[in-house]
């Protein structure tokens, strides 16, 4: 992992609209936000379904991240993943032991536990991490924990281009993660007009297929 070259604003928010499938129907919206002290961070992620897909398939999906910023970046310490639909709750958390080299994940049923490599992160700091430390495209390995899952995702990170969004035309680094056989997998392009931060991510199915997006609205952030 390349040491910081930047730092994260004190605070801040962005809002996206999410769109399902080719034809982009509006699913809902997410916002993801963040708080940066000294030398801890805290990030969050809020989705929720909108539109008519709320009469038929009303969800909520939270995520939390909390750890250290380091001169390397960031440190997770703790993960948590929430998902709340037709009045049902479940929840997967990962606890990250750097002294003793440790990962303990999963729901509070069904913990498992890893040996905790350097450089491992969760779902939400793995994107943030970037905005410290934007990478130079190549191809790179990284462990990181899903709060049900921790496998080592394999990542790719092309040339800089230039992408339409609601905030005008972007310079954006597209980071992308090879999809395994059956298996889900992201694409996120971060701005390098707005602090390296995601702007659009695209997921794909278990069959590689375009499942959907989400794509910026708006972006808020302030050092006081």
């Amino acid at each position: 992992m390349a040491a910081a070259a930047h730092s994260l604003p004190r605070r801040g928010r962005i809002s996206f609209t999410l769109f399902y499938g080719i034809d982009r129907y509006y699913v809902g919206t997410a916002i993801q936000s963040w708080e940066a002290g000294a030398d801890t961070y805290l990030l969050a992620s809020e989705a929720e379904t909108g539109g008519i897909v709320e009469l038929f398939w009303s969800q909520r999906l939270r995520y939390m991240s909390r750890g250290k910023i380091t001169p390397r970046g960031l440190q997770p310490e703790s993960f948590l993943a929430s998902r709340t639909r037709r009045g049902r709750n479940e929840a997967a958390q990962a606890r990250f032991d750097w002294s003793a080299g440790s990962l303990n994940y999963g729901y509070a049923h069904e913990q498992k536990s890893a040996p905790l490599p350097a450089g491992t992160q969760d779902l939400m700091s793995f994107v943030f991490q970037y905005v410290l430390a934007p990478p130079a495209p190549g191809r790179y390995r990284v462990p990181i924990t899903t709060g049900t899952r921790f496998e080592v995702y394999e990542i790719v990170v092309s040339g800089e281009e230039r992408i339409e969004t609601p905030l005008g035309t972007l310079r954006a680094l597209p980071v992308r993660q090879l999809p395994r056989p059956g298996e889900e997998s992201i694409e996120v392009w971060l701005a390098a007009d707005y602090h390296h931060l995601p702007v659009r991510i695209r997921h794909f199915d278990r069959e590689g297929n375009f499942s959907g997006e989400q794509v910026v609205s708006e972006i808020r952030v302030s050092e006081e």
